[in-house]
């Protein structure tokens, strides 16, 4: 080691951090902290609960040439860990034919084909047949389905991540909150309420906690939170909506509602991308809304009414946004020493290859991956006249 204290500091125990921190030692660094401001495996923040969609299905080609080495990062930590993150459950997109939704299911098959990804298009004769499930009252529908999405145990996911980075060396600090980074010619400096550490590097993932941070750095944009629910129910017709019987899905109307089978509890979990109730860190809270469970559940009850029973539970989770939904990864303007590693609210699926992003950002300065679409100078980011548009489109 040289004369700092460590070689990378990582900020932030989730997802994206503790992969950044398991590929850092895997890349050869020997001196790596990781800093988690709450206990790891915390379902505070936007690594929580059982489960997150894994696909390859995605409306541009700058995350769809991602997704094969998104899915070999996923293979490499079961291999190394001998644990289960990931499991193929098959993925189903819906549109009505004639809608803004429609153009997204077309989408989402010209980037697969473009990464020669196979995909089966399914009319509505052919969705019944395939998933009777799902009740369909309009003529005419415009379905995909693609073999290889699933979901990954995001908890589990980032618990095995953080496991094979202290096998490594790594340490990891629990309940151990940033206050202030600092630059300084050299490195830079993490200042928690007790301790003073410095570093070559620090990576910064902590979600919708950047701001907090890197504000005083300079950073140039504001990340916008979005409490977003979902919703267990305990479906009596478990058997149908099981694993292997029904796919994870996304239906692609006003609104994006997605779902899963039954997984992590005996109940189906849906969610949707409401993006209209927006809060700080000091207002949000965990407590769903009666409002939208109504939402959630009229939902159930009109596309998949064996789906609907007494909910289990429901509960909220923050998106951070940047002003165009796409991620940041990439050092802070300025800044040498900060690498930022932001996952735009739909991260979870990539997690593992951010963290190796992250890691060559930090190791080697550059990535081998083509992220120049989520640089940190980027127009969405730098000019204070940006009007943030949070559509995912898919």
């Amino acid at each position: 080691m040289g004369k700092n204290d460590f070689q990378t500091v990582v900020v932030g125990g989730g997802a994206i951090g503790s992969a950044t921190a398991y590929w850092l030692a895997v890349r050869g660094q020997t001196d790596v902290l990781v800093l988690e401001q709450h206990t790891t495996g915390h379902g505070l923040g936007s690594s929580g609960d059982h489960s997150r969609i894994i696909r390859h299905s995605y409306h541009d080609t700058i995350y769809g040439r991602l997704t094969h080495r998104m899915y070999d990062n996923w293979a490499r930590l079961e291999r190394e860990s001998a644990q289960g993150v990931f499991v193929r459950t098959g993925g189903l997109d819906i549109a009505i034919d004639g809608t803004p939704g429609a153009d997204i299911i077309d989408n989402y098959r010209r980037v697969m084909a473009s990464n020669e990804i196979p995909f089966d298009t399914l009319d509505k004769k052919q969705l019944g047949e395939r998933f009777p499930q799902w009740n369909i009252l309009e003529e005419e529908v415009r379905a995909t389905y693609q073999e290889d999405s699933g979901l990954i145990d995001i908890r589990r996911a980032t618990l095995t991540h953080l496991a094979l980075a202290e096998s490594l060396g790594v340490i990891v600090k629990e309940n151990t909150a940033v206050q202030v980074i600092e630059s300084f010619h050299g490195g830079v400096r993490i200042v928690t309420g007790d301790a003073s550490y410095t570093a070559d590097k620090v990576v910064v993932a902590i979600g919708s906690w950047v701001d907090q941070i890197l504000g005083p750095l300079g950073q140039t944009w504001n990340t916008t939170i979005a409490e977003e629910q979902i919703v267990y129910v305990r479906t009596p017709h478990v058997k149908d909506f099981s694993v292997g019987r029904f796919p994870v899905w996304g239906w692609h109307g006003d609104d994006l509602f997605y779902g899963f089978p039954t997984y992590g509890e005996v109940a189906v979990k849906i969610g949707r991308e409401n993006l209209r109730r927006f809060v700080t860190q000091e207002t949000r809270s965990p407590d769903p809304h009666e409002d939208e469970t109504a939402v959630l559940l009229d939902f159930l009850k009109e596309r998949l009414p064996t789906a609907v029973g007494p909910v289990l539970y429901a509960k909220t989770c923050p998106y951070d946004l940047p002003p165009d939904r796409h991620f940041i990864l990439d050092f802070l303007p300025g800044h040498p020493g900060v690498v930022v590693g932001n996952g735009a609210a739909h991260a979870g699926k990539f997690a593992g290859l951010l963290g190796e992003i992250l890691s060559e950002l930090a190791v080697d300065g550059r990535s081998s991956f083509p992220i120049e679409p989520f640089r940190a100078d980027r127009p969405a980011l730098k000019d204070p006249g940006c009007i943030p548009d949070f559509t995912l489109k898919g």
